[in-house]
């Protein structure tokens, strides 16, 4: 047994510790390829300062994804998005140094480190405030759109930042002299790195091939030094190979000459440090996610920022997850985090004993890889994408890429969240508030009228109008309910408005509420306001409309604005009848008959004489006055109104002819007066006079009619 666990241990270190070797020198490569893009043109001959930084903070971002991510087999360090966003504000710092001061200026290396360490510490503070506060989901909500065009405009910038690695300029600076200066060897070594890799990629999606580019190309570049006899000395002299990494030139932001910083110019270009930010935040989730479909393991997006952000506050580079050095470390055979800790004791024993490792790397490949990173955005984003997006989301992205390439990042930032509050608003815009339009014709309150009541109410329900809102209101989509409604005030006699599914009202919907109410006063329209919340009664008389001292009729639910608003236009009602108008016009005889079978009792205001639970034994017919069958809501004192009866009524019928126990309390709204028959003098009423009995069945089934055919139109008014 115990050598059977040392042979399982052996068996699981075995693949942590090759997945660590393979990644530790993707992580040489892709530091050294993302510090070379940064530290381009005027600062290529700091880039040793600028591996060492990549490289450190490539280290700390594996060893606290190892321990803090939700991913065991997590990678990170600088990457494309982040480092495209620090080239081109590194190099307009250098620019401005260099007009002043000139190339040989003391401010130039220590500004432009003091700015990467604080750009890597303040997003490093804010990413772990985002996660800590549980806002990485709130960044998923930014469209895809704007998504795109951000990422779309981090591929020119890689691009540009590629051909700035191969010509020392910017491709709009860049002159016939200067493309005739670069060696040809470099041009041949990064385009076919670049076709490699976006040919490869496109045609056989595996984790080694980039790898295996990289390596492979490396090699192919010392063979043709080798067969033009170019020794090493030749090569770096003329850039070709990159500059041994020597450690006693390790900077951090407490070893740089703090009086030589220009402190001015990082203060003039803080807004791009936070488009940066915004481009992290997004990259960092961007890659979760990816990471979270290509392994089914869940992402906490959250856990995510706040590891990163650990990870950057100890100052560098910006670092960020990798979806392909991630996925790398699983492929290469990663079973645990003590991959990625393998990895960094790699990378420092290389450090360390031969740091000249690095000086192996050819430029031009590291060049290739940028290009390809660039234009594989660019084509992904603007071939790919062209047909599965909508071509107004098309044109938005390529507007930022527009704005990106010819203003740069920040206007582009700008110009994409201005997209998005836009987008939001125009999309919610189309979506109207208003969840149904109703007239007191079709849709009626939970009272039971008599049959020529309810005639009258369908004949002349017209004069009633109602709108019932949903969601949240604000000023994108309250201008569409004023256009609605706009005919209503001055023909109709009551305009009700339902507030129940409303979650949310601003400034601009109560300005509209008050012009709404204002049109219904002048054209003698009674307001009706339902099922208004406290909180949203708070938030309109903030803003100047306290509905309680408005003219308008406030009710707590719909149901009981709308029995008012009938009760309004009611010509006329009965308040009382006879059990000889109930039953059809019985004569004398036959309904003196009858009432021997019923019992006449007067029910107090407010007594509940039936109750939910008890035996369904009597039903009532009501002569006098008006109950209401009520449900009380679990959890709560609301006692939810579902049928309203007056004169002429009957109540009780369902559960008697079921025979179940009542589902539901029936109070008394005023002084009520009842005929109440029971079980066994109904029986007793079949066995005597079955004409009769008769005659009370239909009474029943014709009220179960009028019902079933009132909640028909209901629905039929609200679908």
């Amino acid at each position: 047994m115990p050598g059977h666990s040392q042979f399982s241990a052996v068996k699981t270190f075995a693949p942590n510790f090759l997945a660590g070797a393979i990644c530790a020198l993707m992580t040489l490569a892709y530091a050294s390829g993302f510090a070379t893009l940064i530290f381009g043109g005027s600062l290529a001959a700091y880039s040793g300062q600028a591996v060492l930084a990549a490289i450190v903070s490539s280290c700390a971002a594996i060893l606290v994804l190892s321990w803090r991510s939700s991913f065991d087999f997590a990678m990170g360090g600088p990457d494309s998005n982040p480092s495209a966003i620090l080239a081109v504000t590194v190099a307009a710092v250098a620019s401005e140094i260099l007009h002043e001061s000139g190339r040989e200026s003391a401010e130039l290396l220590p500004t432009v480190l003091m700015f990467l360490f604080l750009s890597s510490i303040g997003c490093g503070l804010l990413l772990y405030l985002i996660g800590e506060r549980r806002w990485g989901r709130y960044v998923r909500y930014i469209p895809h759109q704007v998504v795109g065009g951000f990422l779309v405009g981090t591929g020119f910038l890689l691009a540009s930042g590629g051909w700035k690695m191969l010509t020392g300029a910017s491709p709009a600076h860049t002159t016939l002299a200067a493309v005739e200066a670069v060696p040809t060897l470099s041009w041949i070594t990064a385009g076919a790195v670049m076709l490699a890799l976006l040919v490869l990629m496109r045609t056989w999606k595996h984790y080694l091939v980039i790898p295996c580019v990289i390596f492979g190309g490396t090699l192919v570049f010392h063979a043709v030094l080798a067969a033009r006899g170019i020794d090493m000395a030749h090569a770096h002299a003329a850039g070709l190979l990159m500059n041994p990494v020597q450690l006693g030139v390790w900077g951090h932001p407490f070893n740089q000459p703090w009086g030589l910083v220009r402190w001015d110019l990082i203060l003039l270009h803080a807004n791009d440090f936070a488009a940066m930010t915004m481009v992290v935040v997004i990259t960092i989730l961007l890659n979760a996610t990816s990471l979270d479909h290509a392994t089914g393991k869940d992402a906490d997006f959250d856990r995510e920022l706040k590891a990163l952000g650990i990870a950057n506050t100890l100052g560098g580079i910006v670092a960020v997850n990798s979806f392909n050095r991630s996925l790398l470390n699983l492929r290469a055979g990663a079973s645990s985090p003590w991959a990625g800790r393998l990895c960094v004791a790699f990378v420092l024993l290389l450090m360390l004993f031969a740091p000249g490792v690095i000086a192996l790397l050819a430029k031009p490949v590291l060049t290739g890889l940028i290009l390809y990173l660039g234009v594989s955005l660019l084509i992904h984003w603007l071939w790919d994408c062209r047909r599965e997006m909508p071509k107004s989301d098309y044109l938005t992205m390529l507007a930022i890429l527009v704005i990106v390439a010819a203003f740069g990042i920040v206007p582009g930032v700008i110009l994409g969240v201005i997209i998005a509050m836009l987008s939001f608003v125009v999309t919610f815009s189309r979506a109207s508030v208003v969840k149904h339009r109703f007239n007191g014709a079709a849709r009626h309150s939970n009272v039971e009228r008599p049959p020529h009541e309810m005639d009258w109410l369908r004949a002349h329900g017209e004069n009633i109008q109602g709108a019932s809102f949903h969601g949240y209101l604000f000023f994108g989509t309250v201008t569409a309910v004023l256009d609605e409604l706009r005919e209503v005030p001055g023909k109709a006699r009551v305009l009700i408005l339902d507030f129940w599914l409303v979650r949310g009202i601003d400034a601009s919907s109560v300005m509209v509420m008050r012009k709404l109410l204002k049109m219904c006063i002048a054209g003698d329209t009674q307001v009706v306001l339902t099922g208004m919340s406290p909180e949203l009664r708070g938030k309109m008389r903030i803003c100047g409309f306290d509905v309680v001292r408005s003219p308008a009729r406030i009710f707590p639910d719909l149901d009981h604005g709308l029995e008012w608003a009938e009760q309004t236009i009611l010509t006329e009602a009965i308040a009382s009848t006879s059990l000889s108008q109930i039953l059809g016009g019985l004569p004398d005889a036959e309904t003196a008959a009858v009432s021997r079978f019923f019992r006449e009792e007067t029910v107090p205001e407010g007594e509940t004489f039936i109750r939910r639970g008890d035996a369904s034994e009597t039903f009532c017919l009501i002569l006098e006055g008006r109950v209401s069958i009520q449900l009380p809501l679990k959890n709560s004192d609301y006692r939810k109104r579902l049928r309203t009866y007056g004169p002429g009524t009957i109540v009780g019928e369902m559960g008697f002819y079921s025979q179940g126990a009542r589902s539901a309390d029936i109070r008394t709204d005023t002084a009520t007066r009842l005929l109440t028959i029971n079980r066994r003098d109904f029986n007793q009423l079949e066995a005597e006079r079955p004409a009769l009995a008769a005659k009370l069945h239909r009474l029943v089934i014709n009220t179960l009619a009028s019902r079933l055919r009132t909640a028909n139109d209901t629905l039929s008014d609200l679908l």
